[in-house]
């Protein structure tokens, strides 16, 4: 009879174990050649960039709260560039020959830019270039001080994750005893 009781703790301690495991937490940030990514509680900013001999291509995911001060900064850079705006989605663009050689386009939580570096003079390139790399700062945490997060708040979160993470981890604790107990 004790043997059947131990067996069974043993199976029920094990399968409970598997089930209580903690989610697995993402890393703070990732960084690889031109992508940058930051991951908060909730959300992910994230930028990537490709720049080939014929092209130059930016794309962003971001939190929502970011894209006033985004857009802000593509209005004060492409003044010379057609804009468009449909419903709450900007586009920027250049055509030069029939042919599309510059795109913006600014959404609620992306955005994506196209160049053909073909079409343009190094200097339209160069420009694009800079605002590409200011935009990445901006979206991603190597600016979390520019944009209004500093260390203090970055810590406070970390404690608070910290925190939640403990309380999660008691209350496993106190099921596994409270189930010890019983038997």
């Amino acid at each position: 009879m004790k043997i059947t009781h131990l067996v069974f703790l043993f199976m029920f301690t094990s399968v409970f174990t598997t089930i209580a495991q903690t989610p697995p937490i993402p890393p703070a940030s990732n960084y690889s050649g031109n992508i940058h990514t930051d991951v908060t509680s909730t959300i992910s900013n994230a930028t990537s960039i490709s720049n080939s001999n014929d092209f130059y291509n930016f794309t962003a995911k971001f939190q929502k709260s970011k894209r006033n001060e985004i857009q802000k900064l593509l209005k004060e850079k492409l003044k010379g560039y057609m804009l468009k705006v449909q419903g709450s989605n900007y586009v920027w663009s250049k055509e030069s020959n029939g042919y599309l050689v510059f795109e913006c386009t600014l959404r609620k939580k992306t955005m994506k830019i196209f160049l053909n570096k073909n079409e343009v003079s190094q200097y339209s390139y160069n420009k694009i270039r800079t605002l590409g790399n200011g935009l990445q700062k901006l979206i991603t945490k190597h600016s979390r001080s520019r944009n209004g997060f500093n260390s203090i708040e970055h810590a406070r979160e970390n404690v608070k994750r910290a925190k939640r993470e403990l309380e999660r981890a008691e209350e496993r604790l106190r099921i596994i005893e409270g189930n010890n107990e019983q038997f």
